[in-house]
This record gives C-alpha cells, structure tokens and sequence, in this order.
C-alpha cells in the first residue's frame, strides 16, 4: 500500500520526465510559460520572490497529467458548483453555454451612447444612395446572437437587470429610419423559434446551428434578390440528416470547458443543399464584412454556390476566398477597386460586436465618397470600440469609476488625441482641432477652471459654453492674427 501511494504521488514527476502515456492537448489558446530551469537563477530574483514565482509556474505547466488534472478540475466545478473554467463563459439554465459578451449587449451594459449609431447611420444612407447609384447594393445584415434567442435561459446574474437601451435596438432604429437596407435576422430567428422543431442553436455552441444557418441564408438570398433586382441564385433545403458526430462550431463553447466528458447535444440536424439558378454568367460578385457566423456558410459551400466572388473580410482584416483559401490582409488592398468590383457589399454583424459596428469598414466607405475633415476624437473612439482588449479596459473602468462606458471611451479618446498632438502637432491644423486641445488645456488646469466658473456665474452661462468662448478668444489671439 505504501509503495501504490508512493508511486501515485510520484506519478506526475515520472510522466513529466519520461512522458509515459499520451497526454491529449488542451482546447484554446495557452501561452507557453518555458520549462523550469535553474539557469534563469539569480540573487536578485531569489531575494525578491520573482525567481521562485516563475519556476512554480513553469513547473506547475508542465507537471505530467496536468491536461488531464485541469480536465478533472473543470468538471467537478462544472458539476457541482455549474462554474465554467474557460473565459468569458458562463452557465445558463438547463447547462446552456453563453458567451457574456452577447449578454452584456442584448442588456445594455455595453451601450455606447446614441450620438455614435445616429452619425453611422446617416453615412450609411449616403453611402448606400452612392453605390446604388453605381449599380452596388449595400446591406447591413443581423446576426441573431444566443443572448437575444435564449433569454429565457439567461444565468441568474442577467435575469433581473433594469432594462437599458442597448446597441443593437438603437442602430437598428437609426438604421431603418435612415432608410438603410437592413436585413435583421435576429429578430427572424425569435420569430420561428416556436416554429421549428430543430435547434437554431446548438446547446454548447455560440454560432447559429448549421439548419438555422441554412435558413437564415435562404431568407438572405431572397432579401436579395428583392431589393436589387439581380439574378440571385436560389438555395433549396432538400432534407435533414442527423450525424454520428458534431460538425464544427457547433460545440465550440463545450471544447473551451476542456472537461472530462462532453455535454448532451440532442436534436442537431444538418441540412443537405441544392442551389438552382447558378450559371457562372450569371452570379453576382459580393465582398462580405463580419465575422465567425459566417464560416458556416462557407463550410457548407452557399457563398462560393451563389456568388462569383465571395471574399470574407474577418472584422475587416484577414481576407478569406470562397475556396477557403486565406489571401493577406484588407489593409493592403485598393480600398476602391474592391468596392467598384463588387455588386453586393454585405456587412454581417452578431450581437457580440454590435459596439464595434462593422469594425470601421462603414467609415471606411465614407471616407472613400465622402472624403473630408474627421472629428479626431471620434476617430479615436471607434478604435477604441473596435479593439476588443482596450474596449473591455474601458468597460471595466467605467464600472469601477461609476461613469457611462461612453463617458470612458470620450475620456480615453481625448486622451488619446491629445498624445498623438504632443507626438505628431502637423498632423492638427484645422481650426476645429485647435480649439478643443485649448478648451482641453483648460479643463486640465484647476486654477482655469476656477477661473472660468466665476466667468460663467458674471455671465449667466454654462461652464462648457464659457470653455467655448474662452477657447475661441484663445484661437484667435494665439493664431487668427498670424
């Protein structure tokens, strides 16, 4: 018995050593720590701890069994304590996996203003009236998001939250009532929810299943057709079929829990295709903008069945063809020859994103028909919505300093504007420019500030008017006279 119980406690030491047995990897992405070592020894390192901290860690990453002891881990806490040990996700009721991103947006805790989703939408109509005008179609396509479909499964810490505006009900309204073209296929999938006996999302999974995938791209390509006119190709669901194993992503959410067994996922179906009406003369050439919801469009072949050219611009980034082969970046494409090749130009966005709305590709288009003077501070704060780190920076901040995520991004954005002025003044000559780093300075100079609310109380007036004028006086005296 001793000898068993030695051999158990020295069973880790012996496989990390020897690797004995084969380990399966962990699902995810994992930064390698380094194996532990005594070469990165030293006396300044031991006396402060941070030589004895990072060999524990190094040693604690490569103990033998140690895929299989985290996998244990997260089961028991999945089990017991319905703890899901993978970041960012979290457990609803009847075990379904969410991503609380989608969450914190269907509720409102990301919302980033009004003033954002008015200005987006009017340069959508202008840009939308331009390609139009080319023979181009626009459209701004929903994604349903789990967070929206499943409200009836939401985890206890979302159930009882005070109803707030949220990004996706604002864009949506200053879209339609700018007249943009706007397919919304969150709401369709709430609306045949009740409708359809198979899964539009699969139990353990954050995308669309592949049958609510179909269904949503059948309800596209009619949109489609409608609103442009164009020969369209038809996508006919033939039947469903059920498979001995689980087509990606369809359990994306359960491989990031790395748990010993897998979660239950009845009822998924998977559709078998016909496409009707697809002679290569006659197929449109789209350029579609979004982001994974996608790939289960192009895994089952519907893109490259329909259009001539479908490229897939991943937020706006990596570039993937309809032959799934991955073709550089967008950044070093002709912005305008992509546009004027195209005859459909889809941005397809899922609730999780909606605050980093087409990941500045709208702004892009602009800039492109519409080119001109750019609010520096706007310009900053749409970066920072679309850079997913700095944005949950500024989410988390506004939490702890109690203020509006907007008042944090404006904050941050100011910031922002005012370093690269100090790193780059040429680039800052306009007029409107100027004047907000003099009304900056001001509000940044506590002697000034009490100096402008006695001025404003003289003069009747709003401190932020009275920075105003202030500001301007400023302009004039420092560069209106040159």
């Amino acid at each position: 018995m001793f000898f068993l119980l030695m051999l158990l406690i020295a069973a880790p030491a012996i496989q990390a050593r020897f690797g004995l047995f084969p380990e399966k990897p962990l699902s995810g992405a994992f930064m390698d720590a380094g194996k532990p070592s005594f070469n990165d020894f030293s006396r300044a390192g031991w006396l402060n701890g941070s030589f004895q901290e990072t060999f524990n860690a190094r040693l604690e990453h490569h103990i033998g069994f140690r895929n299989d002891l985290v996998r244990l881990n997260n089961q028991a806490d999945f089990l017991f304590f319905r703890q899901a040990n993978a970041e960012g996700v979290i457990i609803g009721r009847n075990n379904e996996l969410f991503e609380e991103d989608y969450l914190r947006e269907v509720t409102g805790l990301y919302y980033v203003g009004d003033s954002v989703w008015i200005k987006k939408a009017r340069q959508l109509r202008a840009v939308q009236d331009t390609l139009a005008r080319l023979g181009k179609t626009l459209v701004v396509i929903f994604e349903p998001g789990k967070g929206s479909f499943h409200t009836d499964l939401w985890p206890r810490k979302y159930r009882n939250l005070p109803e707030k505006t949220s990004n996706y009900s604002m864009l949506l309204t200053q879209l339609e009532a700018s007249g943009v073209n706007v397919l919304d296929l969150n709401r369709y999938f709430i609306d045949i929810k009740e409708k359809t006996a198979n899964p539009l999302f699969p139990k353990c999974g954050t995308h669309w299943s592949y049958y609510g995938a179909a269904l949503a791209a059948d309800t596209t390509l009619k949109y489609l057709r409608k609103i442009s006119g164009k020969p369209v190709p038809e996508l006919i669901i033939r039947e469903t079929v059920e498979l001995d194993t689980i087509r990606h992503p369809d359990y994306d959410i359960g491989l990031a829990m790395n748990l010993l067994f897998r979660i239950p996922q009845p009822g998924l179906v998977y559709p078998v295709l016909e496409f009707a009406g697809t002679g290569s003369e006659t197929k449109p050439n789209a350029l579609i903008i979004g982001d994974s919801f996608y790939f289960n469009w192009l895994n089952d072949q519907i893109t490259p069945n329909v259009f001539s050219n479908c490229d897939f611009w991943y937020y706006n980034k990596n570039i993937t063809r309809c032959d799934y082969v991955q073709d550089g970046v967008a950044a070093d494409r002709n912005f305008r020859d992509e546009i004027m090749q195209r005859d459909f130009i889809l941005i397809m966005i899922t609730e999780r994103f909606h605050h980093a709305f087409a990941w500045n590709f709208d702004e892009q288009l602009y800039d492109l028909f519409y080119p001109g003077y750019r609010d520096p501070v706007e310009v900053f704060s749409n970066q920072i919505r679309t850079y997913g780190d700095g944005f949950k920076r500024m989410y988390e901040e506004s939490l702890a300093l109690n203020i509006s995520l907007e008042k944090r991004i404006t904050k941050e954005a100011n910031y922002l504007f005012y370093e690269d002025h100090l790193s780059a003044p040429e680039k800052y000559s306009d007029k409107r420019d100027l004047i907000r780093l003099l009304e900056m300075g001001i509000r940044g100079t506590p002697d000034w500030m009490e100096e402008i609310k006695r001025k404003a109380r003289e003069n009747g007036i709003s401190e932020d008017e009275q920075i105003s004028r202030d500001a301007a006086w400023m302009y004039e005296d420092k560069y209106g006279k040159k």
